[in-house]
């Protein structure tokens, strides 16, 4: 069969472009980059993408099972869907087919997904240690800091404004977090950070001459961008400082944007707080990632004391 677009395949692009301010940028993304995969696949193996065949799903299932995570091939397998939905055509992959396939990867390579290291206060001190006394140098170590206190996703935490901070009388402070993952409705969410968190944002506003829009930005020289860094920055920034703090190569691997988050949380368990209060802390609607994170923690335990020895 020679591939060819129909009016739908050449149009799914549009298609999303209406999700715009129903759904988060991050997630109109996702679905765009998912089933441009499918459709590439589907090209390379003469399959028709739109509408798709159950047995067509099923069969990029499987082979995707081979090269990705079955987290990834999972959330591809519900972007061939939502474009099916938005074009108002069949879902394929609501067929016991695509479900037979699907429940095979997870049996062949597990539903557990790894888990991000956490950076538990140890880690937090020791990158922000080792950052610059520059311009450069005092975003990051604000930006280390407020990720650990405000237990912010990287998404979330380049979206901080500075007209949302508010310090108290004892130098701790609050922010609000307008937007998350679990509050697509714009409810927020006011985040706690330490008088050491006041202390890095306020040398860092100070220094790039910043009152207003987002706090964390990018850097043009001894200049601060106009708009906010973006997400994927966040990582980079953290292995780089873990890389100048001469930590182990699996350490620096092992970071991720959620690293902040997960060790932030992990901490806080140590430190006897309230599963209820950790959940409040870090906007968690369930219990279920919170005691991941934990679980991960007690079963580490003796590891992590041997990777956190430089403390």
């Amino acid at each position: 069969m020679t591939y060819s677009k129909s009016f739908q395949q050449a149009n799914w692009r549009m298609a999303l472009d209406r999700m715009e301010g129903a759904y988060s940028a991050n997630t109109i993304r996702s679905y765009r980059a998912d089933f441009a995969i499918f459709e590439a696949w589907c090209r390379e193996h003469r399959r028709k993408p739109l509408p798709a065949a159950p047995e067509t799903v099923a069969d990029f299932v499987l082979a995707q099972s081979k090269s990705a995570a079955p987290a990834t091939v999972s959330r591809r397998r519900a972007s061939i869907a939502k474009i099916h939905r938005l074009l108002k055509l069949e879902n394929p992959t609501s067929t016991e087919e695509v479900n037979l396939a699907t429940r095979t990867v997870f049996r062949r390579k597990g539903r557990r997904q790894d888990q991000a290291l956490g950076l538990t206060r140890a880690l937090k001190e020791a990158l922000i240690g080792a950052c610059s006394t520059d311009l450069q140098g005092l975003r990051d170590r604000a930006l280390i800091s407020a990720g650990y206190d405000t237990l912010c996703r990287r998404a979330e935490l380049v979206q901080l404004r500075v007209e949302d901070l508010s310090v108290k009388l004892d130098r701790s402070g609050t922010i609000l977090v307008r937007k998350s993952k679990a509050d697509q409705f714009g409810h927020g969410r006011l985040a706690y950070l330490s008088a050491d968190a006041i202390e890095h944002l306020e040398a860092w506003l100070s220094a790039a001459d910043l009152k207003t829009g987002p706090i964390f930005r990018g850097l043009c020289g001894a200049n601060a961008l106009p708009d906010a860094l973006h997400p994927y920055s966040v990582v980079r920034l953290l292995k780089n400082a873990a890389k100048r703090a001469g930590l182990d190569q699996f350490v620096v691997a092992k970071l991720s944007g959620h690293s902040m988050r997960v060790g932030a949380a992990q901490d806080m368990a140590a430190a006897g707080i309230d599963l209820g209060a950790i959940m409040h802390a870090g906007g968690w609607k369930s219990p279920d990632m919170v005691m991941r994170y934990i679980e991960h923690m007690e079963i580490g335990k003796s590891g992590m004391a041997r990777l956190y020895s430089f403390a």
